[in-house]
């Protein structure tokens, strides 16, 4: 929350918000399932992470937990296998700009092979590469995708700006999931290419089966009833909202999540 609060001015979420508030206003907001994202920005982190993560879970039964690994972490398998037949972790999340390595890591081959096998998903940050300063490596996400086509793969923010990339990968690889988060509070709020909006549709139109409901709250675009109105502000239509909102949504937690509480 102050790295959020540095980067957007007046930002209307409290910085002092804590997780119990968080929860409280997701509630409220009418959410019946949720992913709770954590990852290491340093090794030796994760294991601290993933006992916060279980800790709050437990105590909320409508979040599902995402762990993570770092590549510098001196057995990264032992690490994940920890996080998820220990603390119940239902697969990792990256963020290859802060993290400062990519999930397809050589270090990491031995972590996606588990992965694949058990068919545990992971969310990868994708997208804002100029606002990080970070070239993303797109040859390394499909060679990933191709190797291992057993492990759901999450993209989030659909690689913004760049979604046509993020819908293309859809098209290409079935373990594909397309994650909205952000995407239509930054169309509205920054600099983009024109069309990229009709690109949007067209996208949700042909993925909306795969595409999932995202806030990245408390530290996403405002609040949760701004966050609402960034997705029909550009035109996504009741129905729709619905179906990615709900439909979808329900059946990815169906599949990787803990049971509706």
């Amino acid at each position: 929350m102050r790295w959020i609060h540095r980067a957007v001015l007046n930002f209307e979420v409290p910085v002092d918000i804590t997780a119990d508030q968080a929860v409280a206003d997701l509630r409220n907001a009418g959410a019946a399932r949720w992913a709770n994202l954590l990852f290491p920005i340093g090794p030796g982190e994760a294991p601290g992470l993933h006992a916060w993560g279980r800790v709050l879970a437990d105590r909320v039964p409508e979040i599902t937990p995402f762990g993570g690994v770092h590549a510098e972490d001196p057995d990264p398998l032992a690490v994940v296998q920890e996080a998820v037949e220990e603390f119940g972790m239902a697969g990792l999340k990256f963020h290859p700009m802060v993290q400062r390595f990519d999930p397809w890591d050589p270090r990491l081959a031995g972590v996606l092979t588990y992965l694949n096998d058990s068919g545990l998903p992971i969310y990868v940050h994708t997208g804002y590469d100029e606002w990080y300063g970070h070239d993303y490596d797109r040859d390394g996400m499909e060679e990933m995708l191709g190797r291992y086509p057993s492990l759901p793969v999450v993209l989030a923010h659909v690689g913004f700006p760049d979604l046509e990339w993020g819908f293309s990968l859809a098209d290409r690889f079935a373990q594909v999931w397309l994650d909205m988060t952000n995407v239509p509070g930054s169309l509205l709020h920054m600099d983009v290419p024109e069309g990229l909006l009709t690109v949007l549709h067209s996208g949700l139109e042909s993925h909306r089966d795969r595409t999932l409901m995202g806030t990245d709250y408390p530290a996403g675009m405002g609040r949760l009833d701004q966050i609402l109105g960034q997705f029909r502000s550009v035109g996504i239509d009741d129905a729709t909202l619905e179906h990615v909102m709900v439909k979808s949504t329900g059946e990815f937690f169906d599949r990787f999540g803990r049971p509706r509480p």
